[in-house]
């Protein structure tokens, strides 16, 4: 699902926002590795999964997550036909990154894969995350923002179920990727709309 806001008012500025396959998917990689290194941890992050049998990297996983997620970043901002449910077949090179090349890596792969889609393709899923996307909060950060764009360009924003906690920001020109809770925790929304204006200046 695509959503698009647009004000009434007299303006080209335009906001899409996508829920993408490709970053969410990594967010769930990330968040399986960071359970494993955490298991006395007294809040585990989503999904907690046991995955001691799918030939994880170790030592250089965190190297390599920030590899990929670079990647990734620059291929959804450079090509918004990127990304899609197939995307881990037609680009599994990039993603099979995280697991070593043995069999235990290519079973771990598979399984991730079918465990990501098995949950994002549901109604719990991709569909969620979209239902959770508070179309009036949006619409005010669109307004907010629409007040200092006054150019005939749209900003690209996707949508991750929970925060990057292995890499930086992820803002390209036009192109922003934004946690959920960004949206929703009002006191993230000065950050938000800074980061957002920066992309939209093309940096």
């Amino acid at each position: 699902m695509m959503h698009d806001i647009r004000d009434e008012l007299p303006t080209g500025f335009e906001m899409e926002i996508n829920t993408p396959y490709s970053l969410n998917y990594l967010i769930m990689i990330q968040n399986i590795y960071l359970n494993s290194k955490n298991r006395e941890g007294e809040r585990p992050l989503f999904p907690y999964v046991d995955s001691s049998m799918w030939g994880i990297l170790e030592g250089e996983f965190e190297e390599t997550f920030t590899e990929v997620w670079k990647a990734a970043v620059d291929k959804n901002s450079q090509d918004h036909m990127y990304d899609h449910n197939g995307v881990f077949h037609l680009d599994n090179e990039l993603y099979q990154k995280l697991f070593y090349k043995n069999e235990a890596g290519a079973f771990g792969y598979s399984e991730s894969e079918k465990f990501f889609l098995a949950w994002w393709n549901g109604i719990h899923g991709k569909i969620a995350i979209e239902a959770v996307f508070d179309h009036d909060r949006m619409d005010k950060v669109y307004r907010e923002l629409s007040q200092s764009i006054k150019i005939n360009k749209r900003l690209r924003i996707h949508l991750i179920y929970d925060k990057p906690v292995l890499t930086g920001r992820s803002e390209r020109s036009w192109y922003s990727v934004v946690p959920i809770e960004d949206v929703f925790i009002h006191k993230k929304r000065p950050e938000l709309l800074s980061n957002l204006l920066n992309s939209c200046k093309g940096i």
